[in-house]
């Protein structure tokens, strides 16, 4: 039978010999479920989620890799609109423009964006367009595209007199 301090022994052993495989499940603060293996990681840094955006606006993404054009063997992204993943814009920067116009790279189909709620998805790919193992969402809301109200200048009390404030 076992006596205490060989039980404690062997829960000490057993608890260093799993912790290591614990913190490689995790990754780094988390982000291993959050970005894929490997320290492949994307986000969308700009508009902020829930953000109201007029055509045409900007998305910039933060990946944790060089992005560059596929022909180099970088990293580049994939971005999609709602469910339309099949229809992606390929993104081999920082930033990519958004436009009402917007046809989708390789499939050459238009992607509606009405005003309303939107998905924006990013995904990023190797450069053989596979899956790197990172993806990112948010929601805007796209304005009616009207621009604000224009602000008119101020009016004299006495329309014959335009010196007279």
């Amino acid at each position: 039978m076992f006596n205490r301090s060989t039980r404690f022994r062997t829960a000490v052993a057993a608890t260093l010999l799993l912790a290591p495989a614990t913190l490689v499940a995790c990754g780094n603060d988390g982000e291993a479920a959050a970005g894929g293996g490997g320290g492949m990681t994307v986000s969308i840094a700009e508009p902020a989620n829930d953000a109201t955006v007029s055509l045409p606006f900007t998305v910039k993404v933060d990946a944790g890799v060089p992005l560059g054009p596929t022909e180099s063997g970088e990293h580049h992204v994939h971005l999609w609109i709602d469910d339309n993943a099949e229809d992606y814009l390929v993104v081999e920067s920082e930033t990519a423009e958004v436009s009402g116009g917007l046809t989708a790279t390789l499939s050459g189909k238009p992607m509606p964006l009405p005003s309303g709620e939107h998905t924006i998805h990013v995904s990023l790919r190797n450069a053989n367009h596979s899956a790197a193992g990172a993806e990112a969402e948010l929601k805007v809301n796209i304005g009616s595209g009207s621009a604000p109200a224009q602000t008119q200048p101020a009016q004299t009390e006495n329309p014959e007199d335009p010196y007279e404030y």
